[in-house]
């Protein structure tokens, strides 16, 4: 049976483990506690201070979750380090780990490493329609591994950034203007002079159209049925496609308009009688 004494003791040890042990769990937890709430606000701030440069919205959100695990990771091992945990152990071991991964995952951290490489070099933005790897579309998401294409069809296009980071990639929204091409094919029995003035005043005409460069018409082939007439126009990047089908539709109903025939494929037989 033990005595009174020795069971004081074992209360004594108690109280004093509970006591010491105790205040470090309650500090760790306050520690974790205002740690996340001030980390919730630099994250705030940093975001905001970030969304007033130039920077792509795919980077922002990158630099901002970047920032975020940082912080976090640090409150964490503080937290472990007020419970008399030693952190070097953990760091150790973490690294470790994290190598083995890389290792194993190469592919992914290659897809992560283009992903941060576009990011950096603003390649493209968030919102510009590109063409690479035989998709074309409006990129919706630059992620850390992925690219998300948005097709004119509504499909969305998931392209690997490790792939695309290699791929000749067309984007059609870098540059403010872009220029419209165009031919007209019209009768040999036809003034090609009066279908220029009908296309050039159609196309002055048109509100979408710049006045600089000037427009460009001009007879570049005499096909086998059809003298062509070239068209050359410049509009803002994010109206080409209204221009391009307006004046498809305005010039051939200024044609009709005016007795300019838009001929079909022809050829003429000619049949010897011995």
């Amino acid at each position: 049976m033990p005595t009174l004494s020795a069971f004081s003791t074992i209360v004594d040890k108690l109280a004093e483990f509970a006591t010491s042990y105790g205040l470090r769990i309650i500090g760790s937890i306050l520690i974790i506690a205002l740690g996340w709430v001030i980390t919730g606000v630099i994250v705030k701030l940093f975001r905001k201070a970030l969304s007033k440069t130039k920077l792509d919205i795919s980077l922002i959100g990158f630099l901002v979750r970047i920032v975020d695990i940082f912080l976090k990771a640090m409150i964490i091992l503080s937290a472990l380090s007020n419970l008399g945990i030693s952190t070097t152990g953990l760091i150790a071991t973490f690294s470790a780990a994290a190598v083995a991964v890389s290792l194993a995952l190469k592919d992914s951290l290659g897809n992560i490493a283009g992903g941060i490489m576009m990011l950096i070099t603003h390649s493209f933005s968030t919102g510009d329609y590109i063409e690479a790897g035989g998709y074309a579309g409006t990129v919706l998401k630059i992620d850390i591994i992925h690219t998300v294409l948005l097709t004119v069809d509504n499909k969305q296009v998931i392209i690997p950034n490790g792939q695309l980071v290699n791929m000749s990639v067309i984007d059609y929204f870098k540059e403010k203007n872009r220029r419209v091409d165009l031919n007209f094919g019209i009768s040999y029995d036809n003034d090609s002079e009066k279908a220029k003035e009908i296309i050039m005043e159609t196309v002055k005409a048109h509100p979408m159209v710049l006045s600089e460069p000037d427009p460009f018409v001009r007879v570049s082939e005499y096909a086998d049925s059809a003298v062509i007439i070239t068209l050359r126009v410049w509009c803002e990047s994010e109206n080409y496609w209204n221009v391009y089908f307006d004046l498809l539709e305005q010039i051939r109903k200024a044609f009709d308009e005016n007795g300019i025939v838009i001929p079909y494929n022809q050829l003429d037989v000619h049949v010897i009688n011995e």
